[in-house]
């Protein structure tokens, strides 16, 4: 590891090794650029047609990004979507049928809708504005050694990695188009402003601070056992956060207490731990400033807790205090007017759409959302635990909240990061779905669950 690094410094030595590479590279067609403005009608150019169907199915990130030959080095590329794929020749032909449609952007209306300006929009825009040509560049993920922190990665992590170091750079604040893997209050923000978002392609220095990096773990697993060690096993060994807290209420053959309305009920104080981080983000008045929302992370114990190889990781998760569609989540809504109802409750709560409401509907034969949560956590048939379960759960600032990689990430940013590491620690029992391989045990698993009688 190099020591004081921002994560621009991070952007740019990847755009280094990696696209730009590639176009100094003159055995490949880099820069292939995206669009044929010499028609009647807009068309894809040839050299984008061919780029795209010469790759079958495999695990593929790709860039949108803008070039500028006039710029040295990484300041030529000014990245305007990253996304991932396994079938990257239909994924660009979508985007190129979707750009094509979203153009000319003068033609936009705002319909008064959520979403109104989309991602296709954004990047219409984006076009319209620029001075220098959009292009694609693609890279089947099994071809690169490391990602940008300089460990193993695959394409579902690095597409949430490079997605938070272009968020976290004020370059490219403006045309970076992505929804994913950033605050809920930028997508939000920019439906409110429209095609004014991106009113000039500039470029301003980033603030950020270098950080010393050195003396990280070498691996993965170890990154996770270290984070592991600020917080989670730091809070169970201090004594004073009553860490670790049972998810559920149970007897002492841990069957887990059933709701008045017949669902699995969470215990007392998990509901007073996520009461209160969750006001620390929200008030009657809307949003806080200081913390973007809650993480928090499923586990068992094989051991006391105060060693990271006594936890077992089983989910990871966030619920962002900002909503997509509105300013202040839904999901925080109760815990905000301090009502008594539990319904979303932070995604934690009863209703069919929250984690607990769709736990309780599998168990019960009634859904089977939480398929591998019932398979994983209780026995066949019942609603006894096989052994005890916890949750830790964490209002999360990015200038106040450890990064896993020595750098400060935003909620959006740091789950995927953290899904990455416990994949690499604990494949096995992480029960995570998304950010994580297609083929990972809890994707590739058939998981069975007899439902237990109400």
């Amino acid at each position: 590891m190099t020591a004081s690094r921002t994560k621009d410094d991070l952007w740019d030595s990847w755009v280094e090794e990696t696209i730009l590479a590639d176009i100094t590279d003159p055995a490949t067609p880099d820069p292939v650029p995206m669009l044929d403005e010499r028609g009647a009608e807009l068309d894809m150019t040839d050299a984008y047609d061919e780029y795209r169907l010469g790759r079958g199915s495999g695990d593929y990130l790709y860039v949108l990004y803008l070039f500028d030959e006039s710029k040295p080095g990484p300041a030529a590329i000014r990245p305007v979507y990253i996304g991932e794929s396994g079938n990257v020749a239909s994924r660009l032909l979508d985007h190129f049928r979707k750009l094509r449609d979203a153009l000319p952007i003068a033609d936009w209306t705002d319909d008064g809708s959520w979403g109104s300006f989309g991602k296709y929009d954004h990047i219409a825009t984006v076009v319209d504005h620029a001075d220098a040509p959009l292009c694609a560049w693609v890279i089947d993920t099994e071809d690169l050694e490391t990602g940008p922190y300089g460990y193993p990665t695959y394409r579902h992590e690095l597409e949430a990695k490079l997605v938070g170091l272009v968020h976290s750079s004020s370059r490219f604040d403006r045309i970076f188009a992505n929804r994913d893997f950033v605050p809920n209050r930028v997508p939000q923000q920019m439906a409110q402003v429209g095609p004014a978002w991106v009113e000039y392609i500039h470029e301003t220095p980033n603030s950020e601070l270098a950080r010393d990096v050195d003396g990280l773990p070498d691996t993965k697993a170890g990154l996770w056992d270290d984070w592991l060690s600020r917080t989670l096993c730091r809070d169970i060994a201090d004594g004073e956060s009553s860490d670790p807290i049972p998810l559920f209420a149970t007897d002492e053959n841990r069957v887990v207490e059933l709701t008045e309305r017949g669902g699995l009920k969470r215990s007392d104080a998990i509901d007073a731990r996520i009461r209160q981080e969750g006001s620390k983000c929200v008030t009657a008045d809307g949003v806080a400033d200081d913390f973007e929302g809650l993480l928090y992370i499923m586990y068992q114990l094989d051991g006391d807790g105060t060693d990271p190889a006594d936890l077992v990781p089983r989910y990871i998760g966030k619920a962002e205090a900002y909503g997509k569609k509105n300013a202040q989540s839904a999901n925080f809504e109760e815990i905000a007017k301090e009502r008594d109802a539990t319904r979303a409750f932070a995604r934690w709560g009863d209703g069919d759409y929250w984690h607990m409401g769709e736990l309780s509907n599998t168990v019960f034969g009634r859904g089977e959302k939480k398929l591998s949560w019932a398979s994983e956590l209780f026995e066949q048939g019942t609603h006894q635990l096989e052994d005890q379960t916890y949750l830790w759960v964490r209002a999360w600032g990015p200038e106040t909240s450890p990064g896993p990689y020595g750098y400060p990430a935003t909620l959006a940013e740091v789950e995927p990061l953290l899904v990455g590491l416990a994949y690499a620690a604990a494949p096995g029992q992480l029960l995570n779905h998304n950010e994580v391989p297609d083929d990972a045990p809890a994707n590739r698993r058939e998981y069975t669950f007899e439902p237990a009688e109400e």
